[in-house]
């Protein structure tokens, strides 16, 4: 009797703890929680951690040769670890030419000499698995190097290469007796996307460089050659990929057809200027997706990402696939980028909408992700202000979903001017001295920041890849770490804050939302509920919480964190604030909590 009463309660209480494991994830983005059914220890590494993008040129030269490289990364695993990041994705480091920094790949399984060599490699993803990192690579498939040995192989016809790339032949010649591209369609970075090559007698198409020829995903064994590639970093123990221009991966088959232009386009040389209906986001790109699924689903607990630029919801979640037909583990959330261009757009109400948009369209099952900045655009804190950026991390880290930092964004780094005669990227140089500060994207790609030394203690060589923001004397690493409150601090707090079961589990829901004003509660039955409460305006502002509530909010709560803006007596961390009388600095975000009972 005694043990059938033993085995009936052990049970009830594994029916109890598979309970309180249920994540519910509603359509309504006003009682939004997590989602999963898994217990603990079966949740994907992902779902649970920060996700730090690392930019190698950047982050630590300790070769030296003023360029960042593989051993300085590993050089910095204690300061990621400590920073409370659990990924860290490297943009491409992959044997190039390095006419686009590494996104034109001339070897897929070797490492560029100018980051160091597969041991430095092997070496970088045993000591961040030693201090439990994981290890994410960019993938770039749709195109290559014109330098690769398939392109030059390729171009001479031989087999099997010879339609490995995507090539046409001219529509006739012009009157000088050049020959013609087949169609309109043009590149990313301006002009046409068709190359003509003497040897071949062809044109070969590129939507990005002329350096940077498309892959034919129409060729099988250009398929199963990516599939080996993947296999190759995944046995050398990768722990997944993020994957670059996804919807370019195809083209129509008929390279006769014109894209539409777009009405009142005026620069017939701008990609801006076409619908892209031939070249983006075809329905051949999906079963290409999907057989990468089903490789990297043969090994562990491996992680695919989606790069996918789009301003359509529907074509965004595409990616995700569904329950019988998973695809990526989830597309880049690009909505805080492309809304966040700078202060005057930025409200509570627009941030409301941006955060809305990708919770309300999510899939069933599927799981959002938060991302402030990458290489390709200015730094968040250039874009929309210094005194958010406290503000915009308790954003990211305490919303349900996984949260991408781009390096130095922990530390509030800053664009950095960048003089015609520095700069490196061919986007900027493309455009020209005139033109090249709208388009580059080296501001956002200085070195990392550690301390007040020469060249920010980046590099012991004489000179660095791209210029130093000349803040680096008081905005960087070391000063943040000796200072009473800083950016890095904040951050860190909010990394071990969002461990707690309230945010890796708990709904969402956004009590108070005004022009000035941006709310979010998190709260979980029998947890303590958390209110995030962030002043997007200029000025400093005294809000009644209480007021315009959808929700009933207690008269007071207890500050956890604040902005480093906030100097006030009356919210230092520990005090008890009145919601109605709520004081907050210009851009300030805090983070309170609120009794169980409401």
């Amino acid at each position: 009797m005694k043990r059938s009463l033993l085995i009936t309660a052990f049970i009830v209480i594994l029916v109890l703890a598979a309970v309180t494991l249920t994540i519910s994830l509603t359509s309504s983005s006003e009682v939004m929680g997590t989602q999963a059914d898994e217990e603990a220890s079966d949740v994907p590494f992902w779902k649970t951690s920060i996700i730090y993008q690392a930019y190698p040129r950047s982050i630590s030269d300790e070769l030296p040769d003023g360029t960042g490289d593989l051993v300085g990364i590993t050089s910095k695993v204690d300061y990621l670890r400590d920073l409370g990041v659990g990924v860290v994705w490297l943009s491409p480091i992959y044997e190039s030419p390095m006419k686009d920094f590494g996104y034109d790949i001339s070897n897929y399984t070797a490492i560029d000499p100018v980051f160091g060599d597969m041991d430095d490699f092997d070496e970088l993803v045993a000591r961040f698995h030693e201090h439990g990192l994981k290890v994410i690579m960019d993938f770039v498939p749709n195109h290559s190097s014109d330098q690769h040995e398939w392109f030059q192989k390729s171009v001479r016809r031989e087999e099997p290469y010879t339609d490995y790339y995507v090539w046409a032949d001219p529509k006739g010649t012009d009157d000088d007796g050049s020959p013609i591209p087949p169609n309109n369609w043009l590149s990313v970075f301006r002009g046409s996307a068709w190359q003509w090559n003497e040897e071949r007698g062809q044109f070969f198409y590129h939507q990005f460089l002329a350096s940077q020829p498309d892959l034919n995903f129409r060729t099988p064994a250009v398929r199963e050659d990516m599939q080996k590639i993947l296999t190759f970093w995944l046995d050398k123990g990768v722990d997944g990929f993020r994957v670059d221009a996804i919807l370019h991966l195809f083209e129509v088959k008929d390279l006769t057809l014109n894209e539409p232009e777009v009405p009142g386009s005026e620069d017939p040389d701008d990609y801006a200027s076409l619908n892209h209906i031939y070249t983006t986001d075809l329905p051949e790109t999906f079963p290409v997706i999907r057989d990468w699924r089903v490789l990297l689903d043969q090994y562990p607990d491996k992680l695919l990402m989606l790069e996918v630029y789009s301003n359509n919801m529907e074509t965004l979640m595409k990616y995700y696939g569904n329950e019988t037909y998973p695809l990526g583990d989830f597309p880049f959330n690009f909505l805080l980028i492309d809304h966040l261009k700078n202060r005057s757009e930025l409200t509570g109400e627009s941030l409301r909408t941006t955060v809305g948009l990708w919770l309300d369209n999510l899939p069933k099952g599927k799981w959002p992700n938060w991302v402030l900045g990458n290489h390709d655009v200015g730094r968040v804190a250039s874009r929309v202000g210094e005194d958010l950026v406290d503000a915009l991390n308790m954003v990211i880290l305490l919303l349900p979903g996984t949260p991408v930092t781009y390096y130095g964004e922990e530390i509030g780094m800053l664009d950095t001017f960048i003089s015609w005669e520095d700069t490196q990227d061919p986007q900027g140089c493309h455009w020209g001295p005139d033109h090249y500060q709208e388009h580059s994207r080296d501001p956002a790609r200085t070195p990392m920041q550690w301390d007040e030394s020469k060249f920010a203690g980046f590099t012991t060589a004489n000179s660095t890849w791209l210029p130093v923001n000349p803040n680096y004397k008081t905005l960087n690493v070391a000063a943040q770490i000796l200072a009473q409150t800083s950016h890095l601090k904040i951050y860190r707090e909010l990394a071990v804050l969002r461990r707690e079961e309230v945010f890796m589990k708990g709904n969402v829901s956004f009590p108070v939302i005004t022009k000035d004003i941006f709310t979010f509660m998190r709260h979980l039955e029998s947890y303590e509920q958390y209110l995030v409460v962030v002043n997007l305006s200029q000025k400093p502002v005294e809000v009644n919480l209480l007021q315009n509530t959808t929700q009933e909010l207690p008269q007071k709560a207890n500050v956890v964190m604040r902005s480093i803006t906030d100097t006030s007596e009356n919210t230092k961390p520990g005090m008890e604030v009145p919601l109605d009388k709520l004081p907050l600095t210009a851009g300030e975000g805090m983070v309170l909590t609120l009794s169980s009972e409401v």
